[in-house]
């Protein structure tokens, strides 16, 4: 395992001790609702990437749940490491991101399933077609 990705509380402590013990880069997930949410990289900077995702509301599940946030709050702001995309990316939306933003990777899950929990090959590879198109 060459990479890890944190989806919880985790502070720049906790990561330097995980970077310690064990030769891994850190994917670190940052919840956005908002502009000020972005702030949080500034205290995440022992991470190797972020992943922005969408920021569950109180009593909700996190991931995989096919919400997202307004993207455009990436657009026009510095990110000074590589950083994936999450939340609602399905292949009706893709488009969006490949035109105004420009993430290192995305992270998919109920956007590419026929059914909850399980994937489709048929989404997935018409997704990779407009990523590759």
């Amino acid at each position: 395992m060459k990479h890890i990705q944190l989806h919880g509380n985790e502070d720049n402590n906790y990561i330097n001790q995980l970077k310690k013990e064990f030769d891994l880069k850190i994917i670190k997930s940052i919840g956005i609702n908002n502009k000020d949410d972005l702030r949080k990289m500034d205290d995440l900077q022992l991470s190797d990437y972020f992943l922005f995702d969408y920021k569950p509301k109180i009593n909700e599940l996190p991931g995989g749940n096919a919400k997202r946030f307004d993207w455009s709050l990436l657009q026009n702001i510095t990110i000074n490491k590589p950083w994936f995309i999450s939340g609602g990316i399905n292949i009706d939306n893709i488009e969006q991101i490949n035109k105004k933003l420009i993430p290192y990777g995305i992270d998919i899950s109920s956007g590419v399933e026929e059914k909850p929990g399980i994937k489709s090959s048929h989404k997935i590879n018409a997704l990779l077609k407009i990523l590759n198109a």
